[in-house]
C-alpha cells in the first residue's frame, strides 16, 4: 500500500498540484500629471518611435510613414535635426536604446535589430521573434515591447529572451505598450493611441502609476493641432530622460514640439 505522507508536507505539495501559483494583485496605480518646464521646436518632423538622452544630446529612431527611417540627432537649444543614420524604407525602424557604448535600434516586423556604434556604423545584426516596438534598458539586461501586455527582457549580447512579465493595472492586462524608458528601478512607457503613460515596476508588470498627456494637444498651436489630428497615426509617442537634469522628453509622431518637464504625484 502507499505510504502515508508527513503530515506537515501535505500543505506543500497541495500547493504544488494546484499549479503555478496566481500572480500577485497589484496595487491600485497613483495618479500623475506632467508639469511641463520647455518646449523643442524641431525643424524637420519625424515619425517618432523611440526617443533618447545621451551624453546630453538627443536621439530619435523614425518610421517609415511620412518619411523615412532615420536615427536622428535632435538639438535640444535650436531644435535643429541631423540624421546620424538614413536608412530610407530598407525597414521600419521603431525602439532605441543605448547600452554598453552601442546604440540599438529594432524594426518593427521584419524582425531584425540592429547594433550601431555612436558614430552610428553598424557592428552587427541581431533577430527579434516577435515585432519590434520600444526599447529601453535596466543597465543589466535590454527590455522590449511588441505591443501586446508583455514586456520582454533580453541578453545584449543576442536578444534572447531572458524572461518576460505581465504588464497589469490591478488585475487586468494592459495592453499596447509602445515607446519604453528605464528610470529608477522602474519603466515608463507609452500607451498606443492613448494620452496615458504608465509607471511600470519590472519585476511584477504592475502598474504604479498613471499619467493623463492629454493637455499637450491645447498646448500646440491652432495649425499645429490641425496637422496632429489630420492622421490618426500621429498619435503621443517617446519619451526620454535626461539624467543629469531628472526631466523627461516627450513628444508625439510628426509632432513638430517636444516638451520637457516632470511626472508628479497628484
Amino acid at each position: 500500500m502507499r505510504a502515508l505522507l508527513p503530515i506537515f508536507l501535505l500543505p506543500v505539495l497541495m500547493a504544488a498540484a494546484a499549479g503555478p501559483a496566481r500572480a500577485a494583485s497589484c496595487p491600485a496605480p497613483k495618479s500623475y500629471a506632467f508639469q511641463v518646464t520647455g518646449e523643442i521646436r524641431r525643424d524637420l518632423p519625424g515619425f517618432t518611435e523611440g526617443l533618447e538622452v545621451h551624453d546630453g544630446r538627443l536621439y530619435e529612431s523614425t518610421g517609415d510613414v511620412v518619411g523615412e527611417t532615420r536615427i536622428n540627432v535632435i538639438d535640444r537649444a535650436s531644435g535643429k535635426v541631423s540624421a546620424l543614420r538614413n536608412d530610407h524604407h530598407d525597414y521600419f525602424g521603431e525602439g532605441l536604446t543605448f547600452f554598453g557604448g552601442r546604440l540599438y535600434q529594432m524594426s518593427w516586423r521584419e524582425h531584425r535589430v540592429f547594433v550601431f556604434d555612436l558614430q552610428g556604423r553598424k557592428l552587427k545584426e541581431l533577430h527579434n521573434p516577435r515585432e519590434g516596438w520600444g526599447l529601453t534598458h535596466d543597465g543589466s539586461q535590454l527590455i522590449a515591447s511588441d505591443g501586446s501586455s508583455q514586456l520582454f527582457f533580453l541578453s545584449p549580447a543576442d536578444f534572447s529572451t531572458q524572461r518576460s512579465v505581465t504588464v497589469r493595472v490591478e488585475g487586468q492586462p494592459l495592453s499596447n505598450l509602445n515607446e519604453l524608458e528605464y528610470v529608477d528601478g522602474a519603466i515608463w512607457a507609452n500607451v498606443f493611441q492613448d494620452w496615458r503613460v504608465v509607471k511600470i515596476a519590472p519585476t511584477t508588470g504592475c502598474v504604479l502609476g498613471v499619467a493623463d498627456l492629454s493637455g499637450l494637444y491645447n498646448r500646440l498651436s491652432p495649425a499645429e493641432r490641425t496637422q496632429v489630428a489630420s492622421d490618426g497615426n500621429f498619435v503621443l509617442n517617446g519619451i526620454a530622460h535626461d539624467a543629469a537634469s531628472g526631466q523627461f522628453i516627450v513628444t508625439g509622431k510628426y509632432w513638430p514640439v517636444l516638451f520637457t518637464g516632470r511626472f508628479e504625484p497628484q
